[in-house]
Formats: structure tokens, sequence, C-alpha cells
């Protein structure tokens, strides 16, 4: 595991936990990998039943980490970590939890899309900055969110990036139940108790139902924006936004 990502395994639930708040848990490469491997273990594992995925400290995530992606521009290859997650999160058999309190940014936005649950605190603000960075949505952020909220809706908050409070998240079907902050954690577990106790295949048949019609556009548009994704990244646009993001820190 990653020094940035913590594990812990309860009573059938792993606790997956972005353990990098004086960053605001933004995410490196090493994280994204050690995310992939702990996924790809709970798979395999037949005592984990539900995955919960959360943040430490008050924020979720701040997105991926723009000193890293600096890197990431003039070494593609390094991009093969980050879209392992992302696969692995598309493919993933078993419930998954979202929970979130504080920003979740970017890809801690877009990686909310692909949880069958999401629980948030009422400061939660959900912001996807990518054209703001000259890059473009990531996570398959273009077929879901979409799916979700309406072309509309999506469309303004992918061009603008202005973040979408935990009320309005709500009411656009984007999460499921809303609590007070610092509850969001026990929320989520109690939801987890809950799953652990049904039948095990049957959740797992069910949740494949429900992705069964859509698991094929997800991964081609997962795969169509990976490379312009990557190709964004050495753009002269997002160059010129990523140097700007760096002086503000």
């Amino acid at each position: 595991m990653s020094d940035h990502i913590s594990e812990q395994v309860e009573h059938g639930i792993q606790i997956l936990s972005l353990n990098r708040p004086e960053k605001k848990n933004a995410i490196t490469v090493d994280m994204y990998q050690a995310l992939s491997d702990a996924l790809h273990r709970a798979e395999l594992d037949n005592t984990i039943k539900v995955t919960v995925i959360t943040g430490t400290g008050p924020d979720f995530s701040a997105g991926n980490d723009i000193h890293d992606f600096v890197e990431i521009a003039h070494v593609p290859e390094k991009m093969a970590s980050i879209m392992s997650f992302l696969q692995t999160l598309t493919s993933y058999k078993k419930p998954l939890i979202g929970c979130v309190e504080g920003w979740a940014v970017g890809v801690g936005a877009t990686m909310m899309l692909h949880c069958d649950m999401v629980f948030t605190a009422r400061n939660t603000q959900f912001v996807f900055p990518f054209v703001q960075l000259g890059l473009v949505p990531e996570a398959a952020s273009s077929f879901l969110l979409p799916r979700i909220v309406g072309h509309q809706r999506a469309f303004e908050m992918l061009m603008f990036g202005e973040p979408i409070n935990a009320e309005m998240a709500y009411q656009l079907g984007m999460v499921n139940h809303l609590c007070e902050p610092k509850e969001a954690l026990n929320l989520a577990m109690n939801y987890a108790e809950r799953l652990t106790k049904l039948p095990t295949e049957a959740v797992m048949l069910s949740k494949d139902l429900l992705k069964c019609r859509t698991i094929d556009d997800i991964q081609m548009a997962l795969m169509r924006e990976g490379r312009i994704f990557k190709d964004r990244l050495l753009s002269d646009e997002a160059q010129v936004q990523f140097k700007r993001f760096l002086k503000k820190e």
C-alpha cells in the first residue's frame, strides 16, 4: 500500500482512506496504484462483502496532484497506473460506497459517479475543473454525469467547474443521503453493514444487472477520454494552466 492510502477490514467491510490530509488528499500515481491493488485484493477475498472509500481530514480529495501531472505530461507511461485504477473502479463487482466530506474536486468528484451509494456531509462541494485546466472530463464522467443530471446541467458543470453543494448534488441524484459534518463515515458504515447481511451472490448479481447495459459504454468513454486526456496534458493550454495553478500554491 502507498503511505497515503490506508486500508482496514471490519466485519466484511473494506475501508479505503485517502490519507494525505496536509495536501487535501490530492491523489498521486502511487496512490492510484495502491487503490487499484486494494480493490483487486478485495474482489478475490470472499470475506470482503463491501468497499467504502473515504478521506482523512476535512476534505475528501483535491483531485489529482498537479505536481504529479506536470511530470506525467512528460512521462506518459505513468498514465498506466491511473487508467488501471479507473478500469478497476468501472468493473468492480462488489458494492462500492463513497463517503464524502468537504471538497471533492476532479477525480475526487468523478470517482463518486462509479459508486453504488454515496453519502455526503452537508458541507460537501463537488467540483469538475477539467476544462479550466485545459483538459477534458475523465473517469467516464462525460458519459456518466449526463445520465445522472441531464445533458444541459452536465455541460454547465463540466464547462465552468463551479462548485456543486451537497444539497444540489442530492437534488440532482448524485448522492443517496446527506448528513451533518463528521457523520458521513458512520452513515456509510451503517448501510455497508446492512449490505453485508444480504445474500452475497444476489447482491453481486443484482449490481451486475444494474450495470450490464452501460458497462461497455462506460469502458468506451473511459478509453476515449483517456486518449484525449493524455494528449491534453502536453497541450500548450494545459501547460499554461498548470503553471498558473502552481504559482497560486
